[in-house]
């Protein structure tokens, strides 16, 4: 697949370059209406736009895996790209020019005129390109290492499904006993499931199940989507998981879609960069908080001022957080125990912290460390995560995202007092996870703000 990647790359370049040079040729000629002469400042210009242009194909994701790809994608990726770079280099390159246009009627002109032609010219490319990937896979040149998972029956029907998906099908994972007719191996049985997709590379997975296998077989789907595999199933079975899970329709009716839980790389990048710069802002403007806090711990009761606890991070790999502390030394002697309203363990001004979350803020290191994200699912520790996944399988997702300071679930419920509440607040982590995007971080980040401002905390 690298010499895909590679022709990829190489088409956006020319295309990035060739529609730049066609619009400074057009632009001096027919809206400056001066003599076009090639020069040093010239070049570089177009150097430096395809480097924009390339900037912005990495960070949508353009090079991340050049099989999935469709038309419809192709020319609904481009305008968004196409219409991202225009305003960027016009307002970096072309308003700049201000000397050499007589009124506003030129630059809508040139912003018109470089988004027409580099849409045009790196549409065509890619359609050339889209074809030819289409045709190569269905032609199993090229396909995604697949398995289907389900009983014998369904196994067989799947198999007669999948002429010319691009779906390479390595085996079948299944309980019940092999059947010689089936054309391809069995790989082992569901209990072995997690050892099958660690071992294998797999891309996809097929599931054939009646509706009642589906039900007493959920973990399956969860297991899945945790290794990042893309789930495909019969439309029949989606009204079993309807609201449950974010679907995407194919233009193929055969099967339904469910795509892993991923932000997309932009958003990710953004997100990383906006939790770097307002943590690191929080830790300075708020430091006098952070110091008047720290003498209140300290007067509050005897003890550390910081309190550090392991909590179960992002692939569930542990960390320490990072508190204010809020309740008396040696709360916890054995078993962990959960905070409650009326809990005698916390201070005086442990309470008052909780109110208003002052004792999160210390956190805000957690996140510029990249340990935690400002917002995400809230962590637990390893004790309590394990009984809450004996009663809820799907609550090895959060660890698909960095655990965060708040969450939906802080905000729609708020802090839990035992496993039962903490799976009801799991409910709210999971919509988050299925709408992951940066404006669910904005809308749960400004509700955050409002519950502070009331000291509706707990």
């Amino acid at each position: 697949m690298k010499k895909e990647l590679y022709i990829r790359i190489f088409c956006d370049i020319i295309t990035a370059g060739l529609s730049w040079m066609i619009f400074f040729y057009y632009r001096k000629i027919y809206i400056e209406i001066i003599p076009f002469e090639p020069s040093t400042t010239f070049v570089l210009g177009t150097l430096g736009v395809i480097l924009l242009w390339m900037a912005i194909y990495v960070l949508y994701g353009n090079y991340i895996d050049v099989r999935r790809i469709s038309r419809i994608n192709e020319f609904a990726r481009t305008i968004i790209q196409t219409l991202i770079g225009t305003l960027i280099i016009f307002f970096f390159l072309i308003i700049d020019d201000i000397e050499n246009y007589r009124s506003y009627t030129y630059y809508y002109h040139a912003i018109l005129s470089i988004l027409i032609i580099h849409f045009t010219i790196t549409f065509f490319a890619r359609l050339i390109l889209a074809n030819a990937m289409i045709n190569k896979i269905q032609s199993n040149k090229y396909g995604f290492k697949t398995i289907i998972i389900g009983n014998n029956r369904k196994v067989k029907q799947m198999l007669s499904k999948l002429k010319n998906t691009g779906n390479i099908v390595l085996g079948y994972v299944t309980d019940e006993k092999t059947e010689e007719d089936i054309k391809i191996p069995k790989l082992g049985n569901l209990n072995d499931l997690n050892k099958i997709l660690e071992k294998s590379q797999i891309e996809e997975a097929i599931l054939g199940f009646n509706k009642k296998e589906l039900k007493d077989n959920y973990f399956i789907i969860n297991e899945l989507l945790y290794h990042d595999i893309i789930v495909k199933l019969p439309p029949k079975t989606t009204d079993i998981l309807s609201g449950k899970v974010k679907m995407l329709s194919l233009f193929d009716p055969t099967f339904i879609e469910m795509k892993p839980i991923k932000m997309g790389l932009f958003q990710s990048y953004i997100k990383r960069l906006i939790d770097i710069l307002l943590s690191f802002l929080a830790l300075v403007m708020l430091s006098p908080v952070l110091v008047a806090t720290s003498v209140l711990v300290k007067m509050s009761s005897p003890g550390p001022i910081l309190y550090l606890q392991e909590r179960l991070g992002l692939h569930g790999q542990p960390f320490d957080i990072i508190k204010f502390r809020s309740m008396h030394v040696n709360a916890e002697k054995k078993t962990p125990l959960l905070s409650s309203d009326n809990d005698n363990r916390i201070t005086k001004w442990g309470k008052i912290m909780r109110k208003y979350r002052i004792d999160e803020l210390p956190q805000f290191y957690n996140v510029l460390i990249g340990e935690m994200s400002i917002i995400g699912p809230r962590p637990e520790r390893d004790f309590f995560a394990k009984q809450i996944r004996k009663k809820a399988v799907h609550y090895k997702l959060i660890y698909k995202v960095r655990p965060g300071i708040t969450s939906w679930g802080m905000v729609k419920f708020g802090y839990a007092e035992n496993v039962e509440e903490m799976i009801s607040r799991l409910n709210y982590d999971m919509i988050y996870l299925e709408n992951l995007s940066l404006f669910s971080d904005f809308k749960v980040f400004v509700l955050t703000i409002f519950i502070i401002i009331q000291g509706r905390g707990k």
